[in-house]
């Protein structure tokens, strides 16, 4: 511990100098060679000057200046402690830069491995490749881990992860009631393995050390006896069925009403002073909505599918749609679309083509009639709700009932399952038997009475014959 006579810098002249000196002045030290305090913007700082070994003049900051008490003698013991370790060989400046340098090399190597950093950088560029940027598992995984965003993947723990589950699965308070809405199972099942999915990446890539323990021990805890029951009502009450004969009546009413609402609407604009607008009097469609309407009606296609497709994808001469679903192409082995088309179908894509000016194959079949780019995924809500409206549909039917009623149909006319399943776009049966398979509860009895016809007449029958 450095006594107050080591050093001719006292408190009072420290202290009048800090007051008084210009900025850039120095008090020297008259007993300790090189030491000295440096008169600064809003105060002081101490150092000490010396020489290394190799001849060169090294600085050292030794704090700033607080009184001139406490901070002066805690200066002279870093120089005693400094001079000590030259006696030793070693380079006090030396010491300290390679403990900043090592800092800040362990500083950086944690930051590349925080959830935000790796997210926000190398997984966002790997989502280039993806469906629309990846930006739905982006968007995820910044509203499911926000909590997760400052720590670095290797260091969420098992009863983080437990944690974050318990909180997330609570949900949100909606504005409009007041009430939180809890999360699903599958929403938080969903949102934890797009994570696991980001930790995983991040290991094959050198960033972290080894895949984290913890991510491989945690399970997510099983929903609740009431969110399994909840799930399963929800799942009975989707309208999964088919159309009836007078909604679909209904439906090619509105059709025709609202391709006659606009065809009207624009000669009107025509009339009033927009003379140079095209007239729809004689087009096959009033617009991109039709044509897909009645490919998703045919194809039973998702909307999404048929905001990407191309017209490479439609082959008129061989009568066949082929396409990969975007909710497959992701997978190793992807599902396809492989939907033969009929004379109907051909003649609208045929006609659809031709009023587009007969773009090239490598174009988009709906274009924008805005940015001639991808529709936005909501672009059919707006002309559906209009065909229900005109023609007077009395259930708000979702556009996706055109899925349904193209599954339920195909399965009621006993199509095999997998040949239904084949044709919706998905790689097994599963989802077929355990959301459409009531429609066909009579397949199974139809199938054991002609495997019983295969070995000719019964037990009972050739008793009757022998006795005869």
């Amino acid at each position: 511990m450095a006594n107050i006579s080591d050093t001719s810098i006292t408190k009072s002249s420290s202290a009048a100098f800090v007051k008084n000196a210009d900025k850039d002045r120095q008090l020297t030290c008259t007993k300790i060679k090189g030491f000295y305090l440096r008169k600064t913007q809003t105060g002081g700082t101490w150092y000490y000057r010396y020489t290394d070994f190799a001849g060169k003049r090294r600085k050292l900051n030794l704090g700033k200046f607080v009184d001139g008490a406490a901070c002066r003698m805690t200066a002279v013991d870093l120089i005693t402690e400094f001079r000590n370790q030259r006696n030793k060989g070693e380079d006090p400046k030396q010491e300290i830069d390679k403990k900043k340098a090592n800092f800040v090399s362990d500083s950086e190597r944690r930051d590349s491995k925080l959830v935000s950093t790796y997210l926000n950088g190398s997984y966002t560029t790997y989502q280039q490749d993806k469906k629309n940027q990846g930006k739905h598992t982006i968007d995820m995984l910044k509203r499911a881990f926000d909590c997760f965003m400052d720590t670095p993947m290797d260091e969420i723990s098992k009863a983080d992860l437990a944690e974050w589950q318990a909180e997330y699965t609570r949900g949100d308070i909606v504005k409009k009631t007041g009430k939180r809405k809890p999360r699903s199972h599958d929403t938080v099942s969903r949102s934890f393995k797009a994570l696991k999915t980001m930790v995983r990446h991040a290991y094959i890539n050198d960033v972290l050390n080894s895949f984290p323990a913890d991510f491989e021990k945690f399970k997510l805890k099983p929903e609740s006896d009431i969110e399994k029951e909840q799930r399963q009502n929800k799942n009975q009450n989707k309208k999964r069925r088919l159309l009836s004969d007078n909604e679909i009546i209904q439906i090619n009413q509105g059709l025709s009403a609202y391709h006659q609402q606009l065809v009207n609407g624009r000669e009107n604009s025509r009339n009033h002073g927009k003379a140079h607008l095209p007239s729809m009097k004689n087009l096959a469609f009033a617009n991109w909505f039709f044509p897909f309407f009645r490919l998703a009606a045919y194809s039973g296609m998702r909307p999404g599918d048929l905001y990407n497709l191309h017209w490479h994808q439609i082959n008129i001469n061989f009568k066949v749609l082929v396409k990969t679903p975007n909710k497959t192409r992701h997978h190793a082995n992807p599902a396809k679309l492989n939907i033969p088309l009929n004379n109907s179908i051909i003649q609208v894509l045929n006609n659809w083509r031709m009023q587009q000016g007969n773009p090239s194959d490598d174009s988009i079949v709906f274009p924008s009639p805005i940015t001639g780019k991808e529709l936005s995924r909501d672009a059919h809500e707006k002309p559906w709700a209009n065909v229900l409206r005109l023609g007077n549909v009395a259930d708000k039917l979702d556009f996706y009932a055109l899925r349904h009623h193209y599954i339920s149909k195909l399965v009621a006319n006993n199509t095999p399952l997998l040949t239904v399943a084949q044709l919706a776009g998905h790689k097994s049966t599963k989802m077929i038997e355990e959301h459409y398979g009531h429609l066909a509860p009579n397949q199974a009895a139809k199938a054991l009475d002609d495997i019983s016809n295969d070995f000719g007449p019964t037990e009972q029958a050739i008793s009757e014959e022998v006795r005869i």
